[in-house]
């Protein structure tokens, strides 16, 4: 062979083998990525990897032997139906409540459904500068009760259906009818009333062990970086000048799972639970409906839920195109996409621990605008107007694990389109956007958002 034709040889072969590695750590570093890269993997170690109508009831991946045996005590405790007690007066559900268990409105621990006996109605008095409890009702209207008890009203809704502009369907809006027992509707002109739909359950352990640094690190109360933009963070007053950031609720209303879980059962179910592992008496000396045991069951449970797996591998291009478009849209703003978990070797379920997570949420609150003002500014911790970032992880199985469940916190949105057109205030700006993309775009986006 001449040697000009031995030099061509030597370059094409040094060509392939330079693409061959070239490729090799393409496949190495798209194909295969590292654990903590890949956003399919929604909750970490904790992910499951399960999108049928169940998947929201699995425990996490990742638990111990005895993480799961924990686990299996705390779910037959969550399904319980609650009934009053013969013990002492007053004793057991009651005497008037929402629900007689957990799951009779987290639906296979999914969100609830806007309707009667399955959400809540929450209420205020409106007056300068906020909102204030109703008389007698408190925030929460009590519709249910024992026998022998009265409720504090029944719950009816009317749905409205609100044109839109040319091109877009309409959008519909829930309006509450509370009538009394004389069997009258309950005329308040100042009584402002909010359904809320329960949200799903899933990482609730992952968002509890989220660094508080890292939520405060992307608050912006004053708007300073003049991007329209200032979600702020919630913090409960604990007395004695210590606070914690809320984190939980429709409102951030809650700061751990263990507080989300006492609530429920005092303002939900009217059931009471001790202050701590020490103690048995509660309201008025009386003992606790629910002992500390079960408490903290019940709290393990939910903690040890995880996340589904996304739909979509990190490979497909509609990840890439869905992605970009939500980043474009500045949806990533306030459903900032990943977190980092705490170190803390204290947590309570190992594989909480050191986790790359996938909510979209920043866990603040927002004011979002007019159109989802619901009048009722609760306890003075935020206004009516404002609203934590709801987590989008798990959406796409919504409707699939209840098929009555509707999105936003009544409920009101039939579909993730209504949901999005229903974003005002310092959302309005991405909603604009996502109304002026061209329609393959839109579904585009839609469809990403359907497999999270």
């Amino acid at each position: 062979m001449e040697p000009g034709a031995v030099a061509g040889v030597n370059r094409r072969l040094l060509l392939f083998v330079a693409t061959g590695l070239v490729m090799a750590l393409f496949v190495a570093v798209v194909q295969i990525p590292s654990y903590s890269e890949d956003s399919q993997r929604a909750a970490g170690a904790m992910t499951v990897f399960n999108r049928t109508s169940a998947a929201l009831e699995k425990p996490a991946s990742g638990l111990t032997e005895d993480e799961i045996a924990r686990h299996d005590v705390g779910d037959p405790l969550f399904e319980r139906s609650h009934v009053p007690l013969a013990t002492h007066p007053g004793a057991g559900l009651g005497p008037l409540f929402n629900a007689n268990s957990c799951v009779a409105c987290h639906v296979r621990n999914g969100r609830g459904s806007a309707v009667p006996g399955m959400s809540l109605v929450r209420v205020a008095l409106q007056e300068a500068g906020g909102s204030k409890p109703v008389p007698n009702w408190g925030w929460q209207i009590q519709d249910q009760a024992i026998f022998g008890h009265e409720p504090e009203a029944t719950v009816a809704l009317r749905w409205e259906e609100e044109p839109q502009v040319a091109g877009e369907p309409s959008l519909r809006r829930v309006h509450v009818d509370l009538i009394g027992p004389d069997g009258q509707f309950v005329e308040e002109p100042e009584m402002n009333r909010s359904l809320r739909t329960p949200p799903p359950l899933i990482g609730l352990g992952l968002l509890e062990a989220i660094p508080e640094q890292r939520i405060l690190d992307g608050a912006d109360a004053d708007d300073q970086d003049g991007d329209g933009i200032s979600g702020r963070p919630v913090w409960l007053d604990r007395g004695d000048g210590r606070r914690e950031l809320g984190r939980f609720g429709w409102k951030a209303g809650t700061a751990t799972v263990q507080e989300q879980t006492v609530e429920a059962y005092l303002n939900d179910m009217g059931l009471t639970t001790p202050a701590g592992p020490h103690t048995s008496q509660t309201m008025a000396g009386q003992p606790a409906d629910i002992p500390w045991e079960e408490v903290k069951a019940v709290t393990f449970y939910n903690q040890s839920l995880g996340a589904p797996a996304t739909r979509w591998s990190v490979q497909d291009p509609v990840v890439a195109k869905g992605q970009s478009l939500f980043r474009n849209l500045e949806c990533a703003t306030c459903h900032t996409p990943s977190h980092g978990t705490s170190t803390d070797p204290s947590l309570v379920v190992a594989a909480i621990r050191d986790q790359t997570i996938w909510p979209y949420t920043d866990l603040l609150v927002h004011d979002m605008g007019p159109g989802l003002d619901d009048g009722v500014a609760e306890q003075g911790l935020t206004s009516s107007a404002e609203w934590r970032t709801a987590p989008l992880w798990g959406l796409g199985l919504a409707q699939r694990v209840n098929g009555k469940a509707g999105y936003l916190h009544d409920g009101r949105a039939r579909t993730v389109d209504e949901a999005i057109r229903w974003h005002g205030g310092e959302a309005g700006r991405s909603k604009e956007r996502y109304l002026a993309l061209a329609p393959n775009d839109r579904q585009s986006l839609l469809t990403w958002l359907q497999g999270l």
